[in-house]
């Protein structure tokens, strides 16, 4: 009864966050709605299906797949090496912060480099289950990562058009 429940009120939290047009609405809604529920403890996560983390991981799994196309083995070369030194890059301040994390005392350092790692809050969070870093922690730095790139983004991006009038 518990796994239909959690289905039903990730359905409903994905539905409400697309049509009240929440920067990715359908990740946010039904995140922030299982959330909730949980947190008030109307749905009790530890009775659910065991079966349901590896399913959504590899649903995750597939989601991600599906986004490797032909075009990716196209770029050129100098494209691809951007790419590696903006990861390199973006691991290293990752590890960086961490660290003033570790030495400030706010976070233990796995924690740390999951939390400000750039990357999806899907998986991130697979990650830090699975090395049992600070769950919350994670959740919540990137939630707030996350929704502030979306407003500022936005509004930037909104601004940029109306300034310019360029077509983006």
């Amino acid at each position: 009864m518990e796994t239909v429940l959690f289905f039903a009120l990730a359905y409903i939290g994905g539905t409400l966050g697309i049509k009240l047009n929440i920067p990715a609405g359908a990740l946010l809604g039904s995140m922030l709605f299982i959330g909730a529920f949980n947190m008030i403890h109307i749905i009790d996560l530890t009775s659910i299906s065991p079966l349901i983390r590896p399913m959504t991981k590899i649903a995750l799994g597939a989601m991600i797949g599906l986004m490797f196309t032909k075009e990716i083995l196209k770029l050129p070369i100098k494209q691809i090496n951007s790419f590696i030194f903006l990861g390199v890059g973006s691991l290293l301040s990752a590890i960086l912060i961490a660290l003033l994390f570790k030495l400030v005392g706010l976070f233990p350092f796995i924690t740390g480099v999951i939390a400000v790692a750039p990357g999806g809050i899907a998986e991130m969070l697979t990650l830090a289950y699975e090395v049992d870093a600070d769950i919350p922690v994670v959740v919540m730095i990137h939630i707030i990562r996350f929704v502030t790139i979306m407003l500022v983004l936005r509004l930037l991006l909104v601004f940029m058009k109306r300034k310019r009038n360029v077509d983006l």
